[in-house]
């Protein structure tokens, strides 16, 4: 991916909202459960939902700023969701990453409870390089920085970390690339499972330790965004 693109606060939080819904679109909806955030462009912390709010519902008016230490500076009234430092603790650690999901998908949440490893079926497995690990230091939510640490160092400098029993965070070097990841992981995951489940001998991309093929370019991350949102608007009625 390329270096980060500077934008404006007021269309980073318009893209922000936009991108949660397009995931809650693509297997990651449960309920108001799981979150997006984004690291403020003016240093302060990261923007994400508050509470209340499911992911298929979000606007910009429900995004509030978060500081690093957890207290609510700007935006939403609505209560902070109390998994903040799995994205503080990211963002700490990656100064690549501007973009970071943390939510339960089902295809996700189901691989995470197996001892499989992650690989490249096709292009959805293939973009995450077999880099994929688990996270399993607490099977409950992550609420505090010690633990969000650990999750961060298992993330390393891969695009996306399985929870145990949990769910999944991933990440991106801005909004896009972002929400692109949080499909492709869930789908990469049910992939494998079908192909596990259909008893058939399969071959996997990365098998031979060559160097994957499936690459996202920032052109291809462009394009898939684009795709996206107007897939989004045409299901809100907007286009």
């Amino acid at each position: 991916m390329t270096e980060h693109e500077p934008i404006t606060i007021e269309t980073g939080l318009e893209n922000l909202a936009r991108g949660y819904r397009i995931v809650a679109a693509n297997g990651h909806l449960e309920a108001t459960l799981g979150h997006l955030s984004w690291r403020d462009p003016e240093g302060r912390g990261l923007w994400m939902k508050c509470q209340e709010i499911g992911l298929d519902e979000v606007e910009a008016g429900d995004l509030h700023l978060i500081d690093w230490d957890g207290n609510v500076l700007d935006g939403s009234n609505g209560h902070r969701h109390s998994e903040w430092p799995i994205h503080a603790a990211v963002f700490h650690a990656r100064a690549d990453v501007h973009c970071i999901g943390h939510t339960h998908p089902m295809h996700c949440v189901l691989f995470s409870a197996t001892n499989e490893k992650l690989v490249g079926i096709g292009h959805n497995g293939s973009y995450f390089g077999g880099k994929v690990q688990v996270f399993e230091k607490t099977l409950a939510l992550v609420r505090t920085m010690e633990d969000a640490s650990v999750m961060a160092e298992a993330l390393g400098d891969a695009w996306a970390v399985l929870l145990r029993n949990h769910g999944v965070t991933f990440c991106g070097t801005s909004i896009e690339h972002c929400v692109i990841m949080g499909i492709a992981i869930e789908q990469a995951c049910k992939e494998q499972l079908v192909m596990n489940s259909s008893g058939l001998d399969w071959q996997w991309k990365v098998n031979n330790g060559l160097k994957d093929e499936a690459i996202l370019y920032p052109r291809i991350v462009t394009n898939l965004w684009r795709y996206h949102n107007r897939k989004l608007d045409r299901a809100e009625g907007r286009s």
